[in-house]
């Protein structure tokens, strides 16, 4: 059983070469604490997991940082690379790239290195590992065969060949352009390797010491109660020449989840808060001219388990989802739109976004935002599905659980007897007197235990490929299948989670993926993937997500990310002194 351990940081300042954050940290106490809420509790520190909840993206888009970015118009910058440079020879059929970085450090002080990069990325493309990123990074030499296992990991085309420069060499001739959009992605970021291996051999599902290289860093996380983030003060930053300005930059953001979302807004129209990042359902109607909306790149989903009946039937999953009215979802949730596909607005449809030019623009709907139960009862009629038992498993939230209970009235008059199995984290101490917690929502999902399961389906990257390639077996990022392990210890690739797998669908993404160069004619390979994918139903897309929040007039200079998420390295608080040890929220780092 997988667990994210979550280690109290104030029981480990002995380890000072892992802490999440520098020595002497007094020294720099200066600064703006920003009382905030945020929607619910962060699953994962891991990057590599960050497309399956919308809490991790926003925390994790704070905390870490990769070699290039989507600004806010959509367009591909650098971020931790300076520079790269084309060491192309197509004579000798060469291909390759070299990415200097800038010079910035770790949470503890440290240098963020190529090796850095190198190790996250190898360990995501190790045979087994259980992720979704790994086909972003096929493109490399070696790639598919390391996360095959016909390879060592050692024989991935990437080397530092100077701390700061990293060596990428291809496969073949490669758009380049795609490459860095795939390395804007959240989960390709670099990971401290010392840190990952040094405290929790499992760390791909921990949080015990989270070194990180954005503008924050975890000071402390007490599950079910505060999130403490913390300036980086070595972002960017020299440390002996930059002044802090407390007007400026923030200090800390404190992130109290003892209260309910009813709770927070209460703090923040009573002034004791600045920001609120998730509105209460009930309120949402009410102040919805009030909030900054902007889209998500998260679609919400339900998966089904196609390898158990009746799920195993098409036709059942088809009739299921013509049976949901996604307008009626959007009255729920009202911060939301109904899903045509299960690509988000948002995904280029060739390359940088232009009018017009989005995936989801360039194609017909593939799902009605209207329900058709007529047709979907016909269905069940044509699989000779007449009712039966659905559990359906999410996380414990009150908009998940809302959405679930809606999904259930529905299903209930088709006939199905249909249980919610909402799930919350486990504390528990180890022996080493470790507070701990494990994430039975996340195990359910990786071990495939699920009937139907709900997720925020995070885009991976703005291209569409990515975000399909997961339910093709061929780019399903080297999960093994353990029922299928040969006499010589050899294994098949498995499925993606839901068991689905379609010959014609892995034709077409591999199709998909060998075409380089003619940029239309891949993207028309991409929306024939989705459309098989949307007949074959293994996932039913329900509504993309929107983010909406509050803020007061004592918070401003706040950014929104392309992927919708708030960027606080530039907030200005005023009134400063109106926040001290309020309401509990500035005393959390305690």
């Amino acid at each position: 059983m997988k667990k994210i351990i979550v280690l109290l940081l104030c029981v480990i300042t002995a380890v000072t070469a892992f802490s999440s954050c520098s020595k002497n940290l007094e020294d720099e106490d200066i600064g703006t604490t920003i009382p905030i809420y945020l929607s619910t509790e962060i699953a994962n520190f891991d990057p590599a997991y960050s497309n399956l909840d919308d809490a991790s993206a926003k925390i994790l888009s704070l905390i870490y940082e990769g070699l290039f970015k989507i600004d806010a118009s959509g367009k591909v910058v650098k971020a931790q690379a300076k520079s790269v440079k084309v060491l192309d020879k197509p004579s000798d059929d060469y291909y390759a790239i070299e990415i200097k970085l800038n010079y910035t450090c770790w949470s503890d002080g440290t240098q963020v290195l190529a090796a850095d990069y190198i190790y996250a990325w190898k360990r995501i493309l190790e045979p087994g590992f259980r992720g979704e990123a790994a086909n972003m990074l096929f493109d490399i030499k070696n790639a598919r065969a390391v996360n095959s296992g016909d390879v060592s990991v050692d024989d991935l085309g990437v080397s530092d060949v100077a701390t700061d420069v990293i060596r990428i060499e291809f496969e073949g001739k490669t758009n380049y352009d795609k490459f860095y959009e795939y390395l804007a992605s959240p989960m390709l970021v670099p990971l401290r390797e010392i840190a990952v291996d040094k405290v929790a051999a499992d760390w791909s599902s921990s949080s015990s010491i989270v070194v990180c290289n954005g503008p924050f860093c975890v000071r402390t996380y007490t599950p079910g109660e505060k999130l403490v983030l913390e300036r980086n003060r070595y972002y960017y930053r020299d440390i002996e020449e930059d002044s802090i300005k407390k007007f400026v930059t923030p200090y800390r953001l404190v992130v109290n989840f003892k209260k309910s979302a009813s709770e927070n807004l209460t703090d923040l129209e009573a002034g004791n808060i600045v920001y609120d990042g998730e509105l209460p359902l009930d309120k949402r109607a009410e102040y919805k001219d009030k909030a900054e909306v902007s889209d998500t790149m998260s679609v919400l989903s339900y998966v089904f388990n196609t390898k158990v009946a009746p799920f195993d039937n098409p036709d059942v999953r088809h009739a299921l989802s013509l049976a949901i009215d996604r307008n009626a979802i959007v009255d729920i949730l009202t911060f939301a739109k109904p899903a045509e596909g299960l690509i988000a607005d948002g995904v280029y449809n060739t390359k940088y976004s232009k009018k017009g030019a989005s995936f989801r623009d360039s194609a017909e709907a593939l799902i009605s935002a209207s329900a058709d139960v007529e047709a979907a009862k016909q269905l069940l009629n044509t699989a000779g599905v007449s009712g039966g038992d659905i559990t359906i498993t999410l996380r414990n939230n009150e908009a998940d659980v809302a959405v679930a209970e809606y999904v259930k009235t529905v299903w209930e008059a088709l006939g199905f007897k249909v249980t919610l199995n909402p799930l919350d984290y486990k504390k528990y101490t180890d022996e080493k007197e470790y507070d701990l917690v494990s994430d039975p929502y996340l195990e359910a999902y990786e071990a495939g235990d699920f009937q139907v399961i709900s997720v925020d389906y995070q885009m991976l990257t703005t291209d569409a490929f990515p975000n399909l390639a997961q339910f093709a077996k061929a780019f399903a990022s080297g999960m093994m299948d353990l029922d299928n392990v040969g006499d010589d210890d050899t294994y098949e690739l498995a499925t993606h989670v839901s068991g689905y797998y379609s010959a014609e669908y892995d034709a077409k993404m591999e199709e998909a993926f060998a075409e380089k160069s003619d940029l239309e004619k891949r993207a028309g390979l991409l929306h024939e993937a989705e459309a098989i994918l949307m007949n074959d139903m293994p996932i039913i897309p329900l509504v993309q997500l929107q983010q909406a929040t509050l803020t007061t007039s004592d918070i401003s200079k706040l950014s929104t990310n392309y992927f919708g998420v708030d960027i606080f390295t530039k907030a200005v608080l005023k009134n400063i002194s109106k926040y001290p040890d309020n309401v509990g929220y500035e005393s959390a780092a305690e």
